[in-house]
This record gives C-alpha cells, structure tokens and sequence, in this order.
C-alpha cells in the first residue's frame, strides 16, 4: 500500500515538472520569434543639429503620370562647424518608373524621413504597382564604427512586417567620411497583399 501511495506521488510530482517546463519553453519560443522578426534599424545620432527636431515631419511629395513615370527627392542638410563629424546630411531619390500604374492616372506619392532611425516610409506601396521603386540614398555626419559591413543590409518591409531583402547596384559603409549609402536598391514581385498606406525601406544592421 505505501508502494503504491509513493508511486502515485512521485508521478503527481513528475507530471507537474513536466507541465511546467512546457509552459515556460512555449513563451520562450514566442519572444524569440517575435524580437526575430523586429527590424533592427541603423540609429541615427541624437545630436544631428539644432536645426533638425525629432518634433519636425521631414517629407517630400509629388503627383505623378502613370505614361512618364518620375522622381521625388527628400534632402535635408544641418550645418554643424567644427562638429567630429562634419556636417549631418541626407539625400534621398525615390524613381517610380513609367508604366507602373496605368497611364491614364495621376498618383501622389510621399516620402516621409524617420527621425531617430535610418528608414523611409513610401507610399503608395510599391506592391500596388506593376513596376517596383528604385531607392537612391544617402546619410552622411554620424558614426558609423559600430555597423559591420557584412552584416549591414538594406530591407523593404513588407505587409505583416515580412522582411525582404532588396536587390542593389551599390551599398556602402564608408568609414572615413561618416556615411552610408545605398544606390538603385529595389525588390522583386513579393505576394504580401497590397498596403496602400505605405512600405518602409531602410537600412538595419
């Protein structure tokens, strides 16, 4: 009888271990998905100038003919003297291609700067076009000694957050002049639905 009571114990013991664990492991796999799946953006300095404000939406926007295609720039540039890295600087080409929407049509299209971090937001997405953007930009006046150029990237982020890597002409870490820079970056056809409120493009490390 006593055998039998210490083996029920024992198993009401194990059994509980068990379900514990269990618990525990599940909500360790789900934060590690979910911080996975966090881009991990270039920052930009605090200290960019008095006259940039974290405060200040910094945009651009252009209608644009579906038959001629065209260009919105956004650049903005803080003169800092005498600052150890030069003058803070960004300048931003957005290209929509011709024919990428009927050419009969007329769209707005904006550009809006993250302040604190190194990506763009565009809209219309370009997963509502028949062509995708090309992304030409630059950010000088900040220190870049903690990115790794073969971890350095630049990413479109698409509908649910999925992260897709863009194909590039040029991405570049220089060292010397406190500046990155990525030229003709775009992406192929992704089937994450359309989001017309915007895409985010940018560089993580």
């Amino acid at each position: 009888m006593k055998t039998l009571l210490f083996s029920l114990l024992l198993s009401f013991i194990l059994l509980n271990s068990c379900t514990d664990d269990s618990s525990e492991l599940i909500s360790t796999d789900e934060q590690i998905t979910k911080e996975s799946t966090s881009p991990n953006w270039v920052k930009l300095p605090g200290d960019k100038g008095k006259d940039f404000s974290t405060d200040s939406k910094y945009s651009a926007q252009k209608i644009i003919n579906g038959k001629e295609g065209g260009v919105i720039n956004l650049n903005v540039k803080i003169e800092r003297p005498k600052h150890k890295f030069g003058n803070f600087e960004i300048k931003t080409t957005v290209t929509v291609e011709k024919h990428s929407f009927p050419d009969d049509e007329e769209r707005l299209f904006t550009v809006t700067l993250n302040p604190n971090d190194a990506f763009l937001k565009i809209s219309p997405s370009p997963n509502t076009l028949n062509k995708h953007i090309k992304v030409d930009w630059e950010i000088q006046g900040f220190d870049v000694s903690d990115i790794i150029s073969n971890k350095f990237n630049f990413y479109y982020i698409g509908y649910l957050n999925e992260m897709v890597e863009t194909s590039k002409e040029e991405l570049t870490v220089d060292y010397r002049n406190h500046k990155i820079k990525v030229k003709n970056a775009i992406i192929n056809s992704v089937t994450t639905g359309d989001t017309p409120d915007g895409a985010w493009y940018g560089f993580i490390l």
